[in-house]
């Protein structure tokens, strides 16, 4: 190794982390002023790179005014999707969970129409730098990323400048800090929010002109940017220098790690020292409490019983018999397509009712879901064929090696809110990545073929039919355990650090035990969810269980309903049924289907409960009123 070769490596790691930098104030921004993670941030680059593309094939301007104009029209986007998408479900005062499900609506939207408008295949830009290197001291500096490096240090400059010298800058960070004193001194906070987002749009915009030179200008690179930016804002406490340093930091240790130890190992390397500072430098010393005045964590409780004490005994049993019978009747309506559909739906219901332990019961934030998901994938699999242990023993060690993961991962549930949410996301990216590099263990990219179809008392569970039956008998005793539990002295212990952890923790609770109980629970259900997708699919890769599947959990969370244990199951039938039944629209189904997540945010907080929640109320008024006039 030269002389040279670490100063050229800094360097093009400085050039990528200006990009970093950049998405990663746009997260910081938003999540200062309003307490958002915006998963559309990654969508802003994406745009800034089409417009960019267009701007240069179509108008044939220069680079520098591409670059002006593509902030602008980028700023102004993010300034409309507040107003008109956002705000309504802000002034509702929604859980925060809600929002981001919200954000993650617009992003499918933008992607379905980046794909319509621009295709699926990823473009170059045209050829506007010189090929030709300067050399400086023998570093090969090329001119597109001096180009980035000094467009992207002065776009943090002139942001510096705006925050620290002009009293629209001053007043949005006196709103940041504390918002009630600064609306007595007649901040307004709805303006400060518009102008946070449109900030955060233009800053990813302008992210986007700058890397899409280096690589291709596609519907999905706001993806391959927006973990990484996310990881800057943490590393840098999500405050406006910090961020600066965290994203330049961040592109140079990237690339530093791949060039001097491990291409493959980089961004393991990365996520590592991320976990490291967010738990030395952002572990809250103090519980969190609540006031009295701010709304709960949750929109809503549990979906409406249809049951009380005072109903005749022949009406629980008489329900039970009818959802037996439809149970029974299913596979005889369903053609095989449906039912394999379903039978996934019901596998994914497994993993969001363990979820809804950890977000809707407990209150943490938790992206790394689909890590343990496929930890019991692999555990079951491997077992399955390289020890050929029958399903009903892979089964419960599945969710038992994913379980300890969790119990292992328990340290991170001292991070809390957003910080736990990073954490978590990057505990999930490590186990992908290891995933993907143990060749020797999981085959890597090319993934484990021949995984054994379910085999219980000699009978081999291969058909879709079949498999429905096993499906529905796990997803019934999950059910029914998780059921038992938040209805139980724990589960009420549970709600208690959700609402309040400062309270539970005074009135006896022990804080770290409720988390990493809830947490170690849910994570054994996805393991035995992962193992249902194994033996079902018979193929399993990495791919599986990256970050987005995490985030698709999260939102059958959500979109069921907050705290409803019954929500988990229907927000799982609705995230994963209702794609498919749209595809007769071809390129427009995603765009159908971001809006109709968009829409479930905007008019039902509580979720598919609070769907449920009126007509339950009336059929039972109705029973009851039936039930007294018959025994009158």
């Amino acid at each position: 190794m030269d002389f040279v070769t670490i100063p050229q490596l800094a360097f093009s790691g400085l050039t990528i982390g200006c990009v970093y930098s950049l998405v990663g104030l746009g997260f910081a921004l938003t999540l200062r002023a309003t307490e958002l993670i915006n998963f559309a941030q990654g969508e802003m680059v994406m745009l800034g790179a089409f417009i960019g593309l267009t701007l240069i094939s179509f108008f044939h301007l220069p680079y520098i005014m591409v670059f002006i104009l593509s902030i602008i029209l980028t700023g102004i986007f993010g300034m409309f999707m507040e107003r008109f998408i956002l705000r309504r479900i802000l002034d509702n005062k929604s859980p925060l969970l809600n929002l981001l499900i919200a954000t993650l609506g617009i992003s499918i939207s933008l992607q379905a129409l980046a794909i319509i408008l621009w295709g699926r295949e990823p473009v170059p830009y045209p050829d506007i730098f010189s090929v030709e290197p300067v050399m400086f001291f023998g570093i090969r500096l090329q001119h597109l990323n001096l180009w980035i490096l000094c467009l992207g240090l002065a776009s943090m400059a002139a942001l510096q400048f705006f925050f620290q010298k002009t009293m629209t800058g001053i007043s949005w960070r006196a709103a940041s800090l504390d918002p009630s004193t600064a609306a007595l001194y007649g901040v307004n906070r709805q303006r400060n929010v518009s102008l946070t987002f449109a900030l955060s749009g233009a800053l990813g915009g302008g992210a986007g002109v700058l890397i899409a030179p280096l690589y291709f200008a596609s519907f999905g690179m706001g993806h391959s940017v927006l973990v990484k930016s996310f990881a800057a804002a943490a590393m840098g406490g999500f405050g406006v220098v910090g961020t600066m340093i965290g994203g330049l930091a961040l592109g140079a240790i990237e690339t530093l790690a791949a060039g001097l130890i491990s291409s493959e190992y980089k961004n393991v390397i990365m996520y590592v020292i991320l976990l490291a500072v967010l738990m030395v430098f952002f572990r809250p010393k103090t519980p969190t409490g609540r006031s009295i005045t701010e709304g709960s964590k949750v929109a809503a409780g549990r979906a409406v019983s249809l049951f009380s004490a005072d109903m005749p005994f022949w009406i629980r049993p008489s329900a039970l018999l009818l959802g037996a019978a439809v149970w029974l009747i299913i596979p005889a309506v369903f053609d095989v397509y449906t039912m394999r559909i379903l039978n996934l739906a019901l596998i994914f219901a497994v993993a969001a009712l363990g979820l809804q332990l950890i977000v809707g019961y407990t209150g943490q934030f938790s992206f790394g879901h689909a890590a343990f998901f496929g930890i019991g994938a692999y555990t079951s699999a491997l077992l399955a064929i390289q020890l050929n242990l029958p399903f009903l023993l892979t089964l419960p060690l599945a969710g038992a090696a994913a379980g300890l993961v969790g119990w292992l991962a328990g340290p991170l549930l001292r991070l809390s809110g957003h910080f736990l949410a990073i954490g978590s996301l990057a505990m999930g990216e490590i186990i992908f990545l290891l995933m993907l590099n143990w060749k020797w263990l999981t085959k890597g990219a090319y993934g484990l073929y021949g995984i054994p179809f379910p085999s219980i008392f000699g009978f081999e569970i291969s058909s879709d039919y079949a498999y429905y039956f096993l499906v529905t008998l796990v997803l019934g005793l999950i059910f029914f355990l998780v059921h038992r539990l938040t209805d139980s002295r724990f589960g009420r212990g549970l709600i208690a650090v959700r609402e309040n952890e400062l309270a539970a923790m005074v009135n006896g609770i022990n804080l770290i035990s409720q988390k990493t109980k809830a947490f170690v629970i849910g994570t054994a259900c996805a393991g035995i969810a992962g193992a249902l997708y194994a033996h079902y699919v018979t193929y399993i890769n990495p791919d599986s269980f990256q970050f987005h599947v995490s985030v698709e959990m999260v939102t059958m969370v959500v979109i069921g309903g907050l705290g409803s244990v019954p929500g988990s199951l229907i927000g799982a039938l609705v995230i994963i049924l209702l794609p498919e039944y749209l595809r007769g629209l071809a390129d427009y189904r995603l765009v159908v289907y971001g809006g109709l997540l968009i829409g479930f945010m905007m008019y039902l907080p509580g979720g598919l409960a609070d769907l449920a929640r009126y007509p339950l109320r009336i059929l039972r008024q109705r029973l009851q009123k039936n039930v007294r006039e018959v025994t009158q």
